[in-house]
């Protein structure tokens, strides 16, 4: 998938711009605070229906504005044009139009332009909680499994009408709660299979990819999927615990409890690595996703956005992060940077034609 134009109006701190791009590498300058990170988040809103840096939509429409408009003019592999346009008024929902048809369900939407974001905040993979981590298998999945987003809408739905009813004073319909765990279950079981299903099968990638930007031979590195599921029926272990999280006012056992280890040597990546191999290990899962994606069928090439990562990351990661991405299996990318002369260096190692913007107070010239 080509991005060839992108209008933004109002968005964050960018009032109007409309913008060119390069089927290739397109770089964004810019001192830290100007904007071209925004640029990054407009594009990922016409991937996702929300941005990468706050799922606060009322963050997202400028100061001085009522509300923002986003566009954007996509080229796919078999040269079919789409054109996606969201926009959103505060204390409205937002409305998706796609080829001029509006469309209701944002599951509908999501996967349809494929899209990884590589980004410093990443570093929570390693670093935060298990939510962290399912949020980046989320992510994965829902862009070629739109059943799977499905029923992580139907699950959280379900969840907090359960944890609503757990901590209410008088005890609760024991009717009515078989009926939500019903619901939950259902949901349950299929995001507990496509998750463990995804695992297995991305995990040779992430190994492969680990190996190549480490440049060391001989770590032993794992991801593991841990679930409630591996368990059995989801119905029975709630109904199990329904007392004891009638004490503690929420649910304690189901899949919003999933968690991908993360090891090295047998031992947890956040206590073991270094600095340095905590960054090759949360880069080279970023860069498995797109690759997973990418092998998911025909014209499903994602557009990746590198947002100001390389002044985080030293020489020798930054080298092989670029030998990588400039290989003939990665379709168009879009790099954010605060040195210019920086990014010379780097898309001169690249080898591809490019196009550059700099960034100005939300102005963008290039």
């Amino acid at each position: 998938m080509i991005l060839k134009h992108l209008s933004i109006f109002n968005y964050r701190n960018i009032l109007q711009a409309d913008l060119d791009f390069s089927p290739n590498v397109n770089c964004l300058v810019g001192a830290n605070g100007m904007g071209k990170s925004n640029v990054l988040d407009a594009i990922y809103y016409l991937s996702f229906c929300r941005g990468f840096a706050s799922a606060q939509d009322a963050l997202n429409v400028n100061h001085g504005a009522d509300f923002f408009m986003l566009e954007g003019q996509y080229e796919s592999e078999a040269e079919a044009a789409l054109r996606v346009n969201v926009a959103l008024k505060r204390g409205s929902r937002k409305r998706l139009k796609v080829d001029e048809k509006d469309v209701k369900r944002i599951s509908q939407h999501v996967g349809r332009i494929p899209l990884v974001v590589i980004a410093p905040s990443d570093s929570a993979l390693i670093s935060g909680g298990s939510e962290e981590r399912r949020r980046f298998m989320d992510t994965v999945i829902m862009q070629f499994d739109a059943p799977y987003l499905e029923a992580l809408i139907r699950y959280e739905k379900a969840l907090g009408q359960r944890g609503a009813l757990l901590k209410q004073e008088a005890e609760p319909d024991a009717a009515v709660m078989d009926v939500i765990e019903d619901m939950m279950a259902e949901a349950a079981e299929v995001i507990y299979a496509a998750r463990k299903r995804f695992v297995e099968a991305f995990e040779p990638l992430f190994l492969e990819l680990y190996a190549r930007l480490s440049g060391v031979e001989g770590e032993q590195v794992a991801l593991q999927y841990e679930s409630h599921g591996a368990r059995g029926d989801f119905r029975r272990q709630w109904r199990e615990w329904r007392a004891k999280e009638r004490i503690v006012g929420y649910t304690l056992h189901g899949v919003h409890k999933d968690d991908l280890l993360l090891t090295l040597g047998g031992y947890g990546v956040k206590r073991e690595a270094s600095q340095g191999q905590q960054k090759t290990f949360f880069i080279a899962m970023k860069l498995a996703q797109y690759v997973f994606l990418k092998n998911m069928g025909k014209e499903r090439t994602p557009l990746l956005l590198l947002d100001d990562i390389f002044d985080k990351l030293d020489a020798h990661r930054v080298s092989r992060i670029i030998d990588y991405v400039s290989t003939a299996a990665f379709g168009q990318i879009f790099i954010t940077d605060t040195r210019r002369d920086h990014l010379d260096r780097i898309l001169a190692a690249t080898g591809r034609d490019y196009k550059l913007f700099t960034v100005e107070n939300g102005e963008i010239a290039g």
